[in-house]
């Protein structure tokens, strides 16, 4: 029987159980994302049933069963990382648990790596633990830590490595490394071995399996991840037990013997990881498994059967073989047994016998197991509960900032496509400015030609930023919902961070393309018309940016955001003032930035102009002024209309971000994982 009251020569174990989990999704689910199908009422199907079970420090445990049993599901309901119709408790000793509560002392490894490939192993750990480390954690200690992780999990020479560049295997142990960070008590694993080699597989689980049954512990650091005052009344209370040292070190030894120890002589830098923040306690993980291999499943010290959302067996390893056989499922010599256990559950007679009798079972034999300890050690489970809610993340400022640092990094890793692109960027300047470069002084053929070169102007720098970051999102969605459903950063934190990257972006390409167009075209009207068409461009760019970032977030692929734009365009550009006369319909020209780039771009070039040139012999009205260009062409001609279009394009910008920074919140927060 279980004992969650102690843990041996560790002090008191934490227990986590979960009961009566369901989890009900939408019986009909769609294949794209988008906030339309959000809005829709479904009929609910439960895929998750009256699930209960515990785990304790100390213990490994595999979840298997067929594709579609629900290991995932289990997996995220227990860890609190599953979002929509959950009911059920979770509770540690006793304690109902919150999700919050449950993403500071767990981890949760995700089956397929969602981090920025662009940063090496050591840049993205080091990025990782500013997030992830109290903020008063100094930089000298996370960079010990991150090189201890890295040690820990046999990266040191793959440190400077990007992650795109490493194994699978490797990229597997930088995201165990990364989940170690804060040196979490329970470890939630998706399918840990998926798509690796048998070499590589067996490694990953023979870590957990060291990691969840021996620790040596320090106290000495408890500091680096939790701040210096998070245990300052645990060290009182040891102090006046007699301890009186700054150093506290004991090692926990359970469930090892001679074989395994002899395996793990691969593995001595997991010593590294004794210095941590949760010294006192051992670990527990729980991982979902797709068949593994007979050593490989040999390593778990406990294993949980699922068949159609249920759990039918959880149990110690080794014993599950006798419960097969008590209903007359003899286990074949030579087998692996977890081969058996799976066949046997997918087999039609057997899944109908033994899993209903497994279940009732396990039902009868858990019900009420740890209540008798849990009053024991619920003060316990509430002191560490205090110690870890100490913890005080960054500051959101300090969040943008490293976030901006993390964008601009990826950019220049990237900086061979993106000169590429600038490149062809400035081929369109240098035809523009070829094309309209024989426009000499003010005549009325020049007239229609300054307007078009205007109108190119404006529609290059939209579409150019607009069409640019349609990809951003349905690329970065996966890793946004995962580290805002972490508590990684706020995803307001994100957004803005994003947003601001662009602006240095847009006024920097805005004033190099107008200055090779300006120079062609435009030279003689002075210095002072090319710094205010810049600015006006450039406050263009970042209206566009939000137009883009908004076709982005509606939906949940680029070639779907990209496809869809063309109407959203067409209407934009019809009112945009160049292809019709926008006082035929009122108002609805205020809902195009084409309208306010080119008003504004329009009315700083001809608004001075006081003549025009105009021959006698004409067969067509004849324009004298600035004034009557900026009249034919429906613009305002008030004093301050520059400014205006310069404030109404910072309004649409602002309009469509807030527009889509609640389209991706949907995503991040709408039902399933995280």
């Amino acid at each position: 029987m279980p004992e969650s009251g102690s843990s041996g020569q560790g002090g008191p174990s934490l227990c986590l159980e979960w009961k009566q989990l369901n989890y009900y999704v939408p019986a009909q689910e769609q294949s794209n994302y988008s906030f339309w199908n959000e809005c829709r009422k479904k009929r609910e199907l439960c895929i998750l049933q009256d699930a209960s079970g515990h785990m304790k420090t100390g213990d490994l445990i595999a979840i298997l069963g067929g594709s579609g049993a629900g290991k995932t599901t289990l997996l995220a309901a227990i860890s609190q990382r599953l979002r929509g119709n959950l009911t059920g408790d979770v509770v540690l000793n006793g304690m109902a648990m919150e999700r919050n509560q449950m993403t500071r002392i767990s981890s949760f490894l995700p089956q397929f790596e969602i981090n920025v490939k662009t940063f090496t192993a050591y840049e993205h750990l080091y990025f990782m633990s500013h997030f992830k480390m109290h903020r008063r954690t100094t930089k000298s200690e996370k960079r010990q830590r991150v090189a201890d992780l890295l040690l820990a999990v046999g990266l040191r020479d793959s440190a400077h490595t990007r992650i795109q560049q490493l194994s699978g295997g490797e990229r597997k142990r930088l995201s165990l490394a990364e989940e170690l960070i804060t040196d979490p008590i329970f470890l939630f694993c998706d399918e840990p071995t998926t798509g690796l080699d048998s070499f590589s597989a067996y490694s990953v689980i023979k870590t957990l399996r060291h990691l969840c049954t021996r620790r040596r512990i320090a106290k000495h650091s408890l500091n680096q991840v939790y701040g210096e005052d998070s245990f300052e009344t645990s060290s009182g209370e040891s102090s006046a037990s007699g301890s009186g040292s700054k150093s506290i070190e004991m090692e926990v030894v359970g469930q090892s013997h001679e074989s395994l120890l002899q395996g793990m002589r691969d593995l001595p830098t997991l010593s590294i990881l004794n210095n941590s923040p949760n010294g006192t306690h051992k670990k527990a993980a729980i991982c979902s498994i797709h068949q593994p291999t007979s050593d490989i499943f040999e390593l778990f010290t406990h294993i949980i059967l699922m068949d159609g959302g249920r759990i039918v067996y959880q149990g110690r390893t080794e014993q599950a073989a006798k419960f097969f056989t008590d209903l007359g499922y003899e286990l074949p010599l030579n087998c692996n047994p977890a081969d058996f256990y799976l066949k046997t559950l997918a087999d039609k007679d057997g899944k109908e016998n033994a899993g209903a009798v497994l279940r009732a079972k396990y039902e009868h034999e858990t019900d009420g197991l740890y209540t008798g300890s849990w009053l024991l050690a619920r003060s316990y489970s509430g002191d560490y509960l205090k110690h870890v809610q100490n913890f005080k993340k960054i500051r959101w400022v300090y969040q943008v900032y490293l976030l901006m640092v993390r964008f601009m990094t990826e950019d220049l890793r990237n900086i061979k496509s993106a000169l590429i692109a600038f490149g062809f960027f400035m081929i369109t300047a240098v035809t523009l400015s070829l094309m309209y470069s024989g426009i000499g002084g003010l005549t009325q053929r020049t007239v229609q030609d300054v307007g078009g070169s205007i109108f190119m102007l404006s529609n290059e720098m939209i579409f150019t930023f607009s069409y640019g970051v349609t990809y951003i999102f349905p690329a970065a969605l996966p890793i946004i919902r995962r580290e805002v459903g972490e508590g990684t950063y706020s995803l307001s934190a994100y957004y803005v961070a994003l947003v601001l990257s662009f602006v240095p972006v847009a006024f920097f390409k805005a004033y190099v393309f107008l200055s090779v167009i300006y120079a062609s075209i435009y030279y003689t009207r002075g210095f002072f018309l090319y710094l205010s068409m810049g600015f006006l461009m450039s406050l263009s760019a970042v209206a566009a940016v939000g137009y883009g970032v908004f076709l982005s977030s509606l939906f949940e692929t680029d070639k779907m955001a990209s496809e869809c734009a063309a109407p959203f365009d067409l209407i934009f550009l019809i009112f945009g003032g160049t292809y019709m006369n926008v006082d035929t319909v009122p108002g609805l020209k205020y809902l195009s930035l084409f309208f306010y780039s080119n008003e504004a771009l329009m009315y700083n070039f001809w608004i001075d102009i006081d003549n025009i040139d105009c021959p006698v012999n004409v067969d067509h009205p004849c324009i004298k002024t600035g004034l009557e260009v900026l009249q034919q062409g429906s613009y305002r001609t008030a004093d301050y209309t520059y400014w205006l279009d310069c404030f109404s394009l910072l309004v649409v910008a602002i309009i469509f971000h807030i527009v889509s920074f609640w389209l991706v919140r949907r995503y991040v927060h709408r039902s399933g994982y995280y």
